[in-house]
């Protein structure tokens, strides 16, 4: 029975996974019709879907995902397709990265590697408070001492104005005060007085301690003696023949440091501990962190 189909008017029918017609049989087909084995003109049955189609190397050859068609793939003058190169079953990516690999993971960290060190909080309020509680309050209160007293000393070092006698008067003006001395030989039974015209302008206030002055000779605090006005203070010592005294001072040049200097002192001291305590507590935050 022949493969031509007589409703085709001759031509013949494709047949798949055959051979292919042999030239100068009678069943060939003529150049130009289809099954003719002409060059570059792939029929169906010499060099189409029987020889080259998926029989041979489709689905169940050499053919993978990704490479090019069988039916589009270019024939050569002998009629067979020339060698592909290899494919990536899965494609090579656009960007230059291996097949399946992600174009972002190089730039994403790998675990465990080295990260940006913290910033450590708390160093600066932490030297600023060691700095205050340390060096700036020890120093105003020092300095407000050295200042209210700074006068004293200087006459501690030429010496007292000795009186001559048991007794003697001193000019003072308002918010001035002197303090009194004994001889140290003479201490024991000795006492001394201020008296004033007008009462009510002094205020005496007792004191005690031992002093030695520039010149080596000791002696002991008797009495303080404040004026609120210009007046003239007679001063009147029993057992000695030989006192002395210190002074006129400004009351407001003594106590004015000796008050204003401690009292920075304290609070700075007190503002530098409070710094101390917050940057110890966010430098330990900052670590835990």
């Amino acid at each position: 029975m022949s493969d031509r189909d007589s409703t085709s008017g001759g031509r013949r029918r494709p047949t798949y996974g055959l051979p292919g017609p042999v030239p100068g049989r009678d069943d060939a087909a003529p150049q130009g019709q289809p099954g003719a084995q002409g060059p570059g003109v792939p029929g169906y049955d010499g060099q189409g879907y029987g020889a080259q189609g998926y029989g041979t190397q489709g689905y169940d050859g050499q053919k993978q995902y990704g490479a090019p068609s069988p039916v589009s793939a270019p024939v050569g003058p002998t009629g067979q397709a020339p060698p592909q190169p290899a494919q990536d079953p899965y494609g090579a990516s656009p960007h230059g990265h291996p097949a399946g690999a992600s174009p972002y993971a190089a730039s994403a960290p790998a675990p465990g590697g080295p990260t940006q060190p913290r910033k450590r909080r708390g160093i600066i309020p932490l030297v600023v408070g060691l700095v205050l509680l340390l060096v700036i309050a020890p120093a105003v209160t020092i300095g407000g001492l050295v200042w209210s007293f700074g006068s004293i000393v200087s006459d501690q070092v030429s010496g007292p104005t000795v009186l001559q006698g048991s007794s003697g008067e001193v000019p003072m003006a308002a918010n001035e005060m002197i303090i009194v001395y004994i001889p140290s030989e003479d201490a024991a039974g000795s006492s001394c007085t201020a008296e004033t015209p007008d009462q009510g302008s002094i205020t005496i206030v007792p004191t005690s301690g031992t002093v030695t002055f520039g010149d080596g000779s000791t002696y002991e605090q008797a009495i303080g003696v404040a004026a609120v006005a210009d007046t003239t203070v007679t001063v009147s010592c029993e057992g000695t023949d030989a006192p002395a005294y210190l002074g006129p001072y400004s009351v407001f040049g003594i106590a004015g440091p000796l008050l204003i200097g401690p009292a920075i002192g304290i609070f700075t001291g007190l503002v530098g501990l409070v710094l101390v305590i917050v940057g110890i507590v966010k430098l330990v935050r900052s670590r835990r962190g």
